[in-house]
């Protein structure tokens, strides 16, 4: 299948997390495969952060959300969240007060001046789907960029603007704007809104970054290519060292 075939099924969802699109690597699984490989191709199982996050990229990118139901009730423990749950068929759903939270933030996204600048680009393109090698051991790895125009932004939401930087290592985001922007050739930024206050935070990806996410990549086809594709070692011989 030629590259341009490939990038045009991957812009479906279902062909791009299912198995069609698990053929190739991507940034969720840089995680599994430098820290524990034996969870490598296990499924995520969902919960509300990622619940949360789907739909405030959604909404702000589409201005509807496939998530779109809630549960006017206090907590997942009760009879009335159980019951809903099990009517919907869905793994999880919204607290209504969660629900509330997340189309406050997103209208307080959608007014920032520069969010919106960012927004009305005319050349701008939502959930570009990419495909590429990163290395010379000719793996192909994939990516969806959330908006790609002038350069390629990626809409986060966090709990603290103010530690964004040090927790964008802790969640990847370093490996992922090393992805991207070589998938893409063009350099990434980081569109993010703090939950609490819907204060909003603009983050380019300095050269630092971009050299930890290489070394993520590197790493992770390192394990990839030792523990699964050469065989060369057995998983339950991994062992991280370090330095404390």
């Amino acid at each position: 299948m030629e590259k341009a075939e490939i990038i045009e099924q991957l812009k479906d969802d279902e062909k791009y997390y299912g198995d069609f699109g698990k053929q190739f690597f991507s940034n969720s699984d840089i995680n599994a495969l430098i820290n524990n490989p034996s969870d490598y191709l296990k499924p995520m199982g969902d919960h509300i952060n990622l619940l949360f996050g789907r739909a405030f990229h959604e909404l702000t990118m589409f201005g509807k959300t496939q998530h779109d139901n809630f549960v006017d009730a206090s907590t997942r423990n009760t009879k009335i969240y159980k019951e809903a749950l099990v009517e919907s068929g869905e793994n999880i759903l919204f607290l209504k007060k969660e629900y509330d939270v997340l189309h406050s933030l997103v209208q307080k996204f959608l007014d920032n001046d520069n969010v919106a600048e960012i927004l009305d680009s005319p050349d701008l393109v939502f959930e570009a789907p990419m495909i590429g090698e990163l290395t010379d051991n000719k793996l192909m790895w994939k990516g969806k960029a959330d908006i790609v125009s002038d350069c390629i932004y990626d809409i986060k939401t966090t709990s603290s603007l103010s530690k964004f930087p040090y927790s964008s290592q802790t969640y990847n985001y370093d490996s992922q704007a090393y992805i991207y922007s070589t998938l893409f050739q063009k350099p990434m930024k980081f569109v993010v809104i703090e939950k609490g206050s819907g204060s909003v935070g603009i983050f380019e990806t300095s050269n630092e970054a971009y050299e930890r996410g290489r070394e993520k990549v590197e790493k992770a086809e390192e394990n990839f290519l030792k523990y699964f594709l050469n065989k060369e070692e057995e998983i339950r011989n991994f062992t991280k060292y370090g330095r404390i």
